[in-house]
């Protein structure tokens, strides 16, 4: 379609819209923003928090109560409610973290130059007046808007390209291919089948401006942009995290207990009671027993602590499940610049082709500098910063701007064409060593221009790899004349830049963080490898990282087995030997976009838990592929929207806080799980003994129920005690194995107290018949005081490999907790108004001396086992 055509359909021209027009269609079209940048609505975000598999599952369980006749509606509700507190703490702080983002996102919003036609002018004479910029939000923009496009930017919009002077865009976000495109005004030449990513006229919202200048018409804005039904694409593609997988693995291992438990209560209460109906509603009971009821929300209680903290170290947690995953985390793959380094480059030295200090090579640099305007980068300010050793400023010819070539990373450099006072062009062209000298076939020393042989080039690459081991950026800077003032295309620059002159190079500096060092140090101290994934050259690369010592050395770049380039990366592609070079290497230089997804993707093969730190678009595959994607709040919209983590600061020491806080939530969680699943397998195992002996039901449905709220209460405080220090020194993740291990051993341990108390019952308390009522009544409150108190107190026990209340104390909130549920259990049956609700007989006297000898005997036994236990497994928690 020519261009004309869309200009009288958008109701716009090449100088855009007025004002006024903008501000009307802002109504109609909304903000320019897809959905997924903004939050959720709450009913959507509440409903997208139901489905988790621990919710399913005590669903499950309350369904089959309310299905069971006679249905226990009770019960129905006490679980229907636990699911609905789990949902609520969820929904509560993922509302929030969302809010946060969006805030965020919002305080840093992109400008844009936008053009306007004159206020005086009409749509018939725009033409006899000069183009009027004016700067405005991204999210602002509408239909019909002429936007500048400039190198560094993200397009704003879907547009359609109206100038373009060598622009370059890079669709790797969406295309997974690393080469930018080139964009042109003008019709397609189109294959049978094409997408909207194959229009060379076509710049589409969300790909990065890679070089090059341009302006694109606005054509479609917001929900309506290509990116909306993308972006909603890339959420579904989103793999299980580290987190999810462990989740799944562990409710596969609590169903898996029912499966087998249940029968086997059914059929032994069943023989040894004659009533079928109540011993298969016994058998619900102890499914429900089996099932931590206050598991989803004592998970994301923790997450939620968790994501507080973490926003006291100012990062904002986008979802939850990152929280737990940052404490799994055994390997972050991270950029260089500004999170290893100060990203403040400065210019450390200009010399000429042989060495020397030469004034000429800067200010060629800074002409070119000047000409990039604001499509220069960190280099290009670096240049125009730069001074005289005195302070002065360095003196430049002045040139007459004929024409920019702006930097490209594919071809990685930048250039101008300027006439001089001769009226003649001169091509100056400056960017990386290797690239610029393969254009060169003579060189300038001391104002001469003489031949540039093979020795003479050998002395140059020496040179430039001696600065580059140094830690120094270096480029190279060369010219030619190209005699009568034109202007040149993009296919003719490639000829043009052959036979040029070398003039000189430059050496550039960016420090490493003050706090770098220490937080590499810190983070592999806690069992997390940092690897380097940077576009930057293998040099300079490993003069950093050995600056670090994250690797051994930063010399003999050959042989160096920690580090390996993209170029060589790709032979190895579709290889075994790939995924050996990512396991040992640490340093990845001059890595594309998918080859950066390519390391995560195998390291999470060899059962890394990965995350990746990033904040540029080109990081936005890796970002969603890894475990634990971490963005910065000045970070591309694009590379935020794929993090799970938004840094308001970019740096590792904020990460080294993260990953021990996420330590401390995944440590208090399995805390959580090991001690209720524990407790409760112990509690069923003792009914399964118990209906194989007794006459009758060693505890009551309602009293079994109010015993597993009663200590679920009492683990509330859980998201909030103390993680031991020798905990925090690895990297956590779930382990169904594991949990089931601990279950397996510190279950039956508890029944041992259990037995005693049947004992107690049996023998010294006479209770062998279901004749007496009243007995049987004492007999189960007995077991409940017994089994709430031992279980409650135990705690200080497992939450800790040490000896509790010596060597490990809980915090304060626990301890209060704890102690305030046993002192209502142990209350509950004495009050004369509660017995009829629970079908409580009064204690023994005689009972209470019993019980405090049977806590002092269990917590000695459960202290010998966790010894035992450590001595032969390595571990507790």
């Amino acid at each position: 379609m020519p261009v004309e055509l869309v200009f009288d359909h958008l109701a716009s021209g090449e100088h855009g819209i007025s004002d006024t027009e903008a501000l009307a269609r802002r109504r109609i079209h909304g903000r320019n923003a897809v959905s997924s940048q903004r939050p959720p609505s709450c009913f959507m975000l509440f409903l997208s928090i139901i489905p988790n598999p621990f919710n399913i599952l005590l669903v499950f369980l309350a369904i089959i109560n309310a299905a069971m006749p006679p249905p226990n509606w009770v019960r129905f509700a006490v679980l229907m409610i636990m699911v609905l507190i789990s949902c609520v703490v969820r929904f509560w702080q993922e509302y929030q973290s969302g809010m946060a983002v969006f805030r965020l996102q919002s305080s840093i919003t992109s400008k844009f130059r936008v053009r306007r036609p004159p206020c005086n002018s009409t749509s018939t004479d725009k033409q006899q007046h000069s183009l009027n910029e004016i700067t405005v939000a991204g999210g602002d923009l509408v239909p019909g808007d002429v936007v500048i496009l400039v190198p560094g930017a993200v397009v704003p919009a879907d547009c359609l390209i109206l100038e373009s002077s060598f622009l370059r865009i890079s669709q790797s976000t969406w295309t997974g291919e690393s080469e930018p495109v080139l964009k042109v005004k003008g019709s397609n030449d189109l294959k049978d089948e094409f997408s909207l990513f194959d229009l060379g006229n076509l710049a589409l919202m969300g790909t990065s401006i890679v070089s090059g200048h341009g302006t694109g018409l606005v054509l479609r804005t917001g929900d309506d942009v290509l990116i909306a039904t993308m972006t909603k694409e890339i959420e579904k593609k989103r793999q299980p995290n580290s987190f999810q997988k462990g989740i799944r693995n562990v409710t596969w291992m609590l169903i898996g207990f029912m499966v087998v438990m249940v029968p086997i209560v059914l059929c032994i209460s069943g023989k040894t009671t004659g009533d079928w109906a109540n011993a298969a509603l016994f058998s619900i009971s102890v499914a429900v027993g089996l099932v931590p009821e206050m598991l989803p929300a004592i998970v994301n209680a923790n997450l939620a602590q968790g994501a507080h903290q973490l926003s006291k170290k100012r990062a904002i947690v986008k979802r939850l499940d990152c929280v737990q995953n940052l404490g799994a985390m055994t390997v972050l793959c991270s950029d260089k610049t500004g999170t290893l380094t100060r990203d403040e480059l400065s210019v450390h030295r200009y010399t000429d082709a042989m060495g020397e200090d030469s004034l000429d090579v800067i200010e060629l640099a800074k002409v070119d500098s000047s000409i990039q305007g604001d499509s220069g980068n960190n280099m290009d300010r670096a240049i125009l910063n730069c001074q005289l050793p005195d302070g002065g400023e360095i003196p430049v010819a002045h040139y007459d701007k004929v024409q920019a070539v702006p930097f490209d990373f594919g071809r990685r450099r930048s250039g101008c064409i300027v006439r001089g006072i001769t009226g003649n062009n001169l091509l100056i062209i400056k960017g990386a060593f290797d690239e610029v000298l393969s254009l060169c076939s003579s060189m300038r020393f001391r104002g001469k221009s003489e031949h540039l042989d093979h020795e003479v080039r050998r002395q140059l690459s020496q040179q430039a790899t001696r600065m580059s081991k140094q830690g120094h950026r270096v480029i190279l800077v060369a010219t030619r004349n190209l005699g009568k003032p034109r202007l040149v295309d993009d296919l003719e620059l490639g000829t043009l830049e052959m036979g040029m002159t070398v003039e000189g190079m430059i050496s550039f500096v960016d420090p490493p963080k003050d706090d770098a060092k220490d937080a590499v140090a810190r983070l592999t101290g806690l069992g997390v490898r940092v690897k380097v994934l940077t576009g930057d050259s293998l040099p300079v690369a490993l003069n950093v990282c050995s600056s670090l010592e994250l690797i051994q050395r930063g010399d003999a770049i050959e042989e160096d087995a920690e580090a390996i380039t993209g170029p060589d990366l790709a032979a190895l592609e579709g290889s075994d030997e790939f995924d050996l070079a990512v396991e040992r290497c640490t340093v990845f230089a001059k890595v594309t976009p998918k080859q950066k997804s390519m390391i995560v993707t195998s390291l999470q093969k060899a059962g890394h838990c990965v995350g990746m730190l990033g904040d540029g678009i080109n990081d936005c595959i890796a970002l969603r592929d890894a475990d634990v994607g971490i963005s910065v709040g000045s970070g591309a919209g694009v590379a935020k929207d794929c993090a799970d983590l938004i840094l308001t600061e970019k740096g590792l020491s904020i990460v080294v806080q993260s990953v021990t806080l996420g330590r401390i939530t995944h440590g208090n969680t399995i805390k959580y799980l090991k001690m209720v699943a524990s407790s409760n397998f112990g509690n069923v195992f003792s009914i399964v003994a118990a209906s194989a002996w007794l006459p009758f039901t060693p505890m009551m449905s309602i009293q079994l129920l109010a015993q597993n709220l009663l200590y679920d209460i009492s683990q509330i405080a859980i998201p909030w005690d103390r993680v031991d220090d020798e905990y925090l020194r690895e990297p956590r993740r779930w382990n169904a194995m594991d949990i089931f291990r601990f279950v397996i051993v510190l279950g039956p341990t508890s029944s041992v107290i259990d037995i005693c108390t049947y004992l107690l019952g049996w023998f010294y308390y006479g209770v062998k018949s279901t004749n007496d009522k009243q007995a049987v009544k004492l007999f189960q409150t007995h077991w409940f005081l017994q089994g709430l108190l031992t279980q409650t107190l135990i705690v200080h026990l497992l939450r800790t490999a040490k000896i509790p209340f010596v060597q490990s104390r809980a915090a304060p909130i626990l301890v209060f907790s704890t102690a305030s549920i046993m002192i209502i259990g142990f209350i509950l049956p004495w009050v004369p108004a509660f017995r009829p609700a629970f079908s409580f007989a009064q204690p023994a006297p005689s009972f209470v001396g019993f019980l405090a000898a049977e806590l002092l005997a269990y917590a000695i036994e459960v202290q010998l086992v966790k010894m035992l236990y450590i001595q032969v497994f390595g571990t507790w928690l």
